[in-house]
């Protein structure tokens, strides 16, 4: 293609938001030589459960994966009605987080949404993308997400809202009434639960979906089941309002992982109470024990992850200056964390969210952080 015909720069369009730095992840072969422990990753603490891998290898050596998948993904739609005792016409089946909350905000003309802060980038960016517009809603303390008639009292007038149950990187859990208050006033609220089965007892709001046709649950495979490398998600709404998505929805992002882990999905989905048993406990002390290390300031956590801030200053004189080296000290040690710089809502550059793992993974990580900081190392 000749250079005169290639589009001006001053023809794009300007970003929605600065991208926040991305977690240098190494290459496969790397990996698998080093034993790095991944905090930076939000996940059941338990790993991959033996039916996944078994159905995946499974599907694998039988030649599964040479066939097209079902794109109305009949199966794990059946497996989600029983688990959530919902129609099956309540479910629509797709790849990531994204790409469901992506399909949901193009179903609707564009309009200002309302998105509860900080939040991850991709919220910004794919409502942004489908021609709404962003208003930013700050929770007045300790991030929790205002009810909307705040909104009202501050003359912030929104259509749509989007929100997080529990929020990334906040780790505070959404409260029922908050939603009806927004369900009450939006034509359309979607909330992000991809977590939700790991918090100290935190409550789907699926349920509500009988009552408001405007609301869309949004729920994933990757962290329930930890497989952040592999993505199954779904949204749950009125079926009268699944049909209207489906109208504008690709299907095309339906992968037969979809149909491959329907099946276990449905004897492993019990076994998640286990996991908050155990989170009811880590939880907080892996709250108490990062704020225990000289210089790291800790958030209320509902999550099994963490949201902190570092500074050095002071009397402290500790032994790295900011995130950014403490981060780096981390990585040489074996360890990631994922630094908060550039996530929206965030102006402060000294913050970093800790994933909560096994407590000898946790334990191995908070004896790194002593390490580092400690004047006399």
């Amino acid at each position: 293609m000749a250079s005169d015909s290639l589009p001006s720069y001053s023809s794009m369009r300007n970003a929605p938001t600065q991208l926040p730095e991305q977690l240098l992840c190494p290459p496969y072969d790397v990996r698998s030589e080093i034993s790095w422990i991944d905090f930076s990753s939000i996940e059941n603490p338990f790993g991959t459960p033996r039916s996944f891998v078994d159905a995946l290898r499974d599907a694998l050596g039988n030649g599964v994966m040479g066939f097209l998948p079902d794109r109305e993904s009949h199966t794990l739609r059946s497996v989600l009605a029983n688990i959530f005792q919902m129609p099956v016409e309540s479910f629509l089946v797709g790849s990531t987080v994204s790409s469901m909350i992506s399909a949901v905000s193009q179903s609707f003309e564009p309009c200002t949404v309302g998105v509860a802060m900080p939040c991850p980038v991709e919220y910004v960016l794919t409502l942004s993308n489908t021609g709404h517009t962003v208003e930013r809603i700050a929770s007045p303390t300790s991030f929790v997400t205002p009810d909307a008639d705040l909104l009202e009292q501050r003359n912030k007038k929104i259509e749509g809202a989007l929100l997080a149950n529990p929020g990334y990187p906040t780790s505070r859990l959404l409260s029922k009434s908050t939603l009806v208050s927004y369900l009450e006033r939006c034509d359309w609220v979607i909330v992000d639960e991809r977590s939700i089965e790991l918090t100290l007892g935190g409550e789907s709001m699926a349920p509500l979906v009988r009552d408001y046709k405007n609301l869309v649950v949004v729920q994933s495979f990757s962290e329930q089941y930890s497989m952040p490398g592999l993505h199954v998600s779904y949204c749950i709404a009125h079926p009268d309002t699944i049909s209207v998505i489906s109208q504008f929805y690709d299907n095309t992002i339906v992968s037969m992982c979809a149909e491959v882990l329907a099946e276990p999905a449905a004897q492993e989905h019990p076994k998640l109470d286990g996991v908050r048993g155990f989170l009811y406990s880590e939880i907080p002390w892996m709250q108490c024990m990062l704020s225990l290390v000289p210089g790291i300031d800790i958030f209320p956590a509902e999550a099994n992850y963490v949201m902190c801030s570092f500074h050095n200053g002071g009397d402290l004189k500790l032994a790295v200056r900011d995130v950014n080296e403490l981060s780096s000290h981390l990585q040489l040690e074996g360890f990631l964390v994922r630094k908060l710089a550039g996530t929206p809502g965030l102006n402060d550059n000294g913050y970093f969210c800790v994933a909560v793992r096994t407590r000898q993974d946790n334990e191995k990580l908070i004896s790194a952080l002593r390490r580092i900081v400690s004047p006399s190392r």
